[in-house]
Order: C-alpha cells, then structure tokens, then sequence
C-alpha cells in the first residue's frame, strides 16, 4: 500500500472575498508547510463510583486551524503574509513593470484593513490523498526572516503562523502552481542601514560588518472565540492587539560596531533598514525591505570568531512620536496582483 511522502505535501492558498467563505485556492505555497486541526476537549473528572479513569471520549469544547509555514523568503510569496497580516486591500504600484507594494500599519484604529486567506492542504502518494483539509479566515500570527552571510549555502529564511477556522473537508484545487519568477533571496545581497531618524531612513548603510540577524514580527492578530451557536465551535471573529517585533544582529565590532554599542549606553532609538535584494525584475531588482524603530533590550554581548570580535545586540520595535510609524514593509516584484 502506498504511503504519503514528503515530497507529495503541498499547502495552497487563495485570498477571501468574505472572510470565511471559502474559495478555491490560486496558488502553490513552496515549502515545509503544514495544517494541524486544534481540537480542544472536555473529558468529565467527577467520581460515578468505579475506581477507574471516567469521563468517556468526552466533548469537543472548541476547534481552529493552526497552519505554519518554513520557507525561503522571496518578493513573492511574503505578500500573503503581509496582506493577511500587515494589512489588507494593499496593490501594486506599477512602473517600468516594477511593482511596488507599500504596507504602512494602521495604528490609530482598532477595525483596521486586513485580507484572510482559504488555506487548502494535502498529504498523499501521487494518487490518493492521504489526508486533505481546507480552512477559512486564515490569518497571519507572527512571521519572522532569518538570515546569515556566514552560511554559504543558505538563502534569507521566512518562517510564519497562521490561525484559522476549524478544518473542512473538500476538493483540493487543481492545476495549481508555484510563481514562475519566484527567486529565493540571499544574504550576500542583502543591505543594511541605521540612522538617527524616521525621515533619514536608508541614508547610513552598514557596510562589512552585518554577519547574521533574524527580525520577528508579532501581527497583534488572533481569534476571537465568542459564544455565537457556530456549529464547527470556531471563532466568529478575530482580535486585534498591538503590532510589535523583535530583532537581533550580530555585528563586527569595528569602529562602526562601536558606534553601536555607544548608542546602547546614550539609551537612544535606532532607525533601522533591513532590505533584502535579489534579480532585476525590469528596471529595479525585487526587494523585501523593512524600516523600524528600534530600541535595545538588554546590554549587547560580545563573541570571538577566530580572531574577530563580534557583537550581538537584541531590539524592539517601539513607536516613533515623530515619524508616527513603527514599522513599514515594502515589497518590490513582478506581480500586478497576489493571485
């Protein structure tokens, strides 16, 4: 009997109209991606006379999705994530066939813009699908970007997690495929900035001293599980917290590298560009570039490489009083539409 292989998994996705209502999916996600079904049970404790485990199987007291993605970032495929997560209704500017996608978080509203996603996901052997689900309302949680130029062989990484309704069963969506420009992204193209403020952001590159650094954001999105008769015992609807984000970089500690560690001891707030290169799409090379403000969390340490000092340093974003941003997302590809 034929068993389901890695190689055979595969994770689709297409963006709502209606969040929940789902549609069929648009696109192959590549990656190491999964659906687990969240089912959370009641089994009763109370003694009924016998010296033994009780309760029976018990009842389902709620269900959702949860759904996790590890992958190589690419200009692609990031869309998703910040559309679903960032925010929503965001297009592309075009020019020269260059598209600019510019994701500027509302941080002064609590009903902010915001897409979800139908997720659709399959296990099998070529033939027989193994295991498929499909789920609604698919939001991103959290996502993060890891990067090292001391790995050769390692492109910039893109982790995510989402959270959606409770698990359906369907049709998997057929003919799909990967984006045919997508271009995994690498750290030796990678550029890196810091300046003393938001209007000065990607004036000061960082040049040969950025070895490695992972940036997390935390989207302030979760489900919102309300008592609405919802057969499937899912949420209705979503909440929405505080955006925020986590950094770490390690540095050579040479004059520049100094700088840095004076800015920790001056207690100051650091604007930073991380930006993420790759090909020429028709006039510009694509991009994944992300501007914060940033403030150190703890007092940055020091390592030695061979006979290199280097430092590693820990940050947050916080909200800047006079740019009225904490973070700003900008993705630069071929692609008119996320479809």
């Amino acid at each position: 009997m034929a068993t389901s292989i890695v190689p055979f998994r595969k994770m689709q996705i297409g963006m709502e109209a209606t969040k929940g209502t789902l549609v069929a999916a648009t696109r192959v996600l590549v990656g190491n991606n999964h659906l687990a079904e969240v089912l959370n049970t009641y089994r009763s404790p109370h003694p009924r006379g016998v010296r033994a485990t009780v309760g029976g199987a018990g009842v389902f007291t709620r269900k959702g999705s949860e759904v996790t993605v590890d992958t190589e970032l690419t200009a692609e495929e990031i869309l998703w994530f910040l559309l679903t997560g960032i925010k929503g209704g965001v297009t592309g500017v075009n020019s020269s066939s260059d598209y600019t996608w510019t994701f500027t978080p509302q941080l002064t509203t609590a009903a902010i813009t915001i897409d979800a996603a139908t997720v659709e996901f399959i296990q099998g052997d070529g033939t027989t699908n193994h295991y498929y689900g499909e789920a609604g309302y698919a939001m991103t949680e959290s996502f993060k970007i890891d990067w090292s130029a001391d790995s050769p062989s390692d492109p910039v990484k893109l982790s995510a997690k989402m959270f959606a309704r409770a698990r359906q069963t369907g049709t998997p969506t057929g003919a799909l495929t990967v984006y045919s420009t997508r271009e995994p992204l690498v750290p030796a193209l990678s550029k890196h900035y810091i300046d003393t403020a938001w209007s000065s952001l990607g004036g000061t590159q960082m040049t040969g001293i950025c070895r490695s650094g992972s940036i997390e954001v935390m989207t302030g999105l979760s489900p919102d599980f309300t008592g609405d008769g919802r057969s499937d015992k899912d949420f209705v609807e979503h909440n929405v917290g505080s955006l925020g984000a986590k950094q770490s970089m390690v540095w050579e500690f040479d004059a520049n590298g100094a700088t840095r560690f004076a800015s920790y001891r001056a207690n100051d707030i650091v604007y930073i560009r991380n930006q993420f290169l790759g090909s020429t799409v028709a006039v510009n090379p694509r991009k994944v570039q992300i501007d914060g403000a940033w403030r150190f969390v703890d007092t940055p340490s020091f390592s030695a490489q061979g006979e290199q000092v280097l430092m590693s340093a820990n940050l947050e974003a916080v909200y800047d009083d006079t740019g009225t941003k904490i973070l700003e997302f900008v993705v630069l590809n071929g692609l008119s539409a996320v479809a």
